[in-house]
């Protein structure tokens, strides 16, 4: 485990699987397809549920927003 620094918000938090667990806790979080990329960024679990949460939301209302337009066509 390690601690780092958060790109975003500047807090302290620790990265990588603690004792007894097997993997960090960044990986029981949601996947999301696209939209969200932080490969090689490190951001606090704080930061992190939050990007993803506005990333859902975004990902929504784009859907709900098509799913309108397809059915004025009909």
């Amino acid at each position: 485990m390690e601690k780092l620094i958060c790109e975003h918000c500047g807090t302290e938090f620790n990265c990588g699987a603690p004792a007894g667990k097997d993997r960090c806790w960044c990986m029981d979080l949601p996947n999301l397809r696209g939209g969200f990329d932080l490969a090689g960024v490190c951001v606090c679990p704080d930061c992190l549920t939050m990007g993803k949460a506005k990333a859902m939301i975004k990902s929504r209302k784009v859907k709900q927003r098509q799913r309108a337009a397809s059915a004025l066509r009909k």
